[in-house]
């Protein structure tokens, strides 16, 4: 509890949730990176796109 308004703390602070997302948001950038860096993957979802067209 907090001291002086006697209201529940947060199970996170502030500065850990913001830790956390930043984590997320870097490992999902790495996995789209990585995904990336197969050529054959490239070509197959410029295809894909293109077969829309």
């Amino acid at each position: 509890m907090d001291a002086q308004s006697g209201t529940p703390r947060p199970a996170f602070s502030r500065r850990a949730r913001g830790l956390l997302i930043s984590l997320a948001l870097a490992s999902a950038l790495s996995a789209v990176f990585y995904l990336y860096s197969n050529p054959q993957l490239v070509i197959m979802l410029t295809d894909t796109l293109w077969a829309c067209f």
